[in-house]
């Protein structure tokens, strides 16, 4: 018997039969319930389904079945059906944490739409947990360090070989390129994966901050590696400090990652780098290369990081067309991976990309301050009066316009204060 893929909650048994027939006839298999006691027991965490609940019923109603799920299984997404125009608890339960409502009566091609929408997010969240659990546990080292590039396929051979050794290495690589992911994956596939992994950006390093941030770490006897982001940057005096804790350090002392944005050589002429702490680092050594050296790499990482973004935004995947894909061939990635998956952010919560070749990526509109969840407030808002006023405020024609029923949009303007 194929699992279902959907529950249908509601103590209306004509309703639920007829929500049941519809998507049993869209290829969706479902099962019902007259209860969300009966229901609530039967979820669990690895289920790749999707609830659709109605919010009144006798017992437990649909918003505290809704906030009970939440604490248990909070990845299960929840669509709620409103009746009887109760719009604020409507609101309340997006709020909530549903994935979105159904207003009765629910056209049935638009009910089918939501729960596909709501199945391939779910199909996306437990991918993408998989994927972190496969990272977590120290899994294939090319889930991580992504690519199917040569250097990428080399890069990944460098870090097999040195990760069982217990020396210091010195990662060298553009800011963005992942040296921070680098020196984690060669932590997590040492002997001593179960030991801490501690980062420590040497630019915000000062004389005030060295006793508590370097000089107690390196002489912990609990192993480990001690990440130095941009050693670079750490002042001259300091570094001289760094070289002698280092050349005392015990056999039980943590394992030194360093990591330099400049070529070496360059830095020690320029005098921002001492040659004897470089030449001390410097047992094994490691180059990132950057995105524009990665061949193929960058639509590989695009579409990875798309799909991330979906499954942690509850957002469905975005439309990428070739013209769109364009600028991103010609550009010239000063940001690397880190820039990319910004991009990738943008495409998915609908912001600009305004990328041009030869240039790094312009400033978004709303902000470099904004939070995500900001940012997407103030773009739907912007896109609603657009629509609204496109269609001389008639709220019917500019549902029409937007794809969504008119009692969303009235919901959506309410929610975020348009009304």
């Amino acid at each position: 018997m194929t699992e279902p893929l959907v529950y249908i909650v509601d103590d209306d048994d004509d309703l639920r039969e007829a929500v049941l027939d519809t998507l049993e006839d869209a290829g969706l298999p479902a099962t019902g319930f007259c209860s969300a006691n009966l229901a609530l027991p039967q979820l669990n965490p690895e289920w790749p389904g999707v609830v659709v609940s109605d919010i009144r019923m006798p017992g437990m109603g649909g918003m505290e079945f809704l906030r009970a799920a939440q604490d248990q299984y909070p990845e299960v997404p929840f669509v709620m059906i409103t009746g009887h125009g109760d719009v604020q608890t409507a609101i309340s339960a997006m709020k909530a944490g549903a994935f979105d409502f159904l207003e009765k009566p629910t056209r049935p091609e638009y009910l089918v739409d939501v729960v596909r929408r709501a199945l391939e997010m779910r199909r996306l969240q437990i991918e993408n947990s998989n994927l972190k659990n496969i990272v977590a546990g120290g899994g294939a080292l090319k889930t991580r360090l992504i690519g199917r590039s040569k250097v990428m396929r080399a890069l990944r051979k460098e870090i097999l070989a040195v990760a069982p050794l217990k020396v210091d290495i010195l990662l060298l690589g553009e800011t963005g390129t992942g040296k921070e992911l680098a020196a984690q994956c060669i932590h997590d596939l040492s002997p001593g994966a179960e030991t801490q992994f501690q980062t420590l950006n040497c630019g915000t390093l000062t004389e005030d901050k060295w006793l508590t941030e370097i000089e107690a770490r390196l002489g912990g006897a609990d192993g480990g590696v001690l990440f130095l982001d941009e050693l670079e940057a750490l002042p001259e005096p300091l570094q001289l400090r760094l070289l002698a804790l280092i050349e005392v350090r015990g056999i039980d002392g943590p394992r030194i990652i360093a990591s330099l944005q400049t070529d070496p050589s360059q830095l020690i002429a320029d005098g921002r780098l001492r040659a004897d702490l470089f030449y001390r680092i410097n047992v094994a050594q490691i180059s990132l290369p950057p995105l524009t050296e990665r061949e193929n790499d960058l639509f590989v990482l695009l579409e990875f990081f798309i799909r991330d973004a979906v499954a942690r935004h509850r957002l469905k995947l975005p439309e990428i067309t070739q013209e769109m894909l364009k600028p991103l061939r010609a550009h010239t990635w000063p940001g690397n991976v880190r820039e990319l998956r910004n991009v990738a952010e943008k495409m998915v919560i609908g912001l600009p990309l305004s990328l041009s070749a030869g240039t790094s990526d312009a400033k978004a509109p709303f902000g470099t301050e904004d939070s995500y969840d900001d940012a997407m407030a103030r773009f739907e808002k912007a896109m609603l009066r657009y629509a609204l006023m496109q269609a001389g405020g008639r709220k019917g024609i500019a549902a029409e316009s937007l794809g969504i029923p008119r009692k969303r949009l009235y919901l959506r303007l309410k929610a975020l204060g348009l009304d």
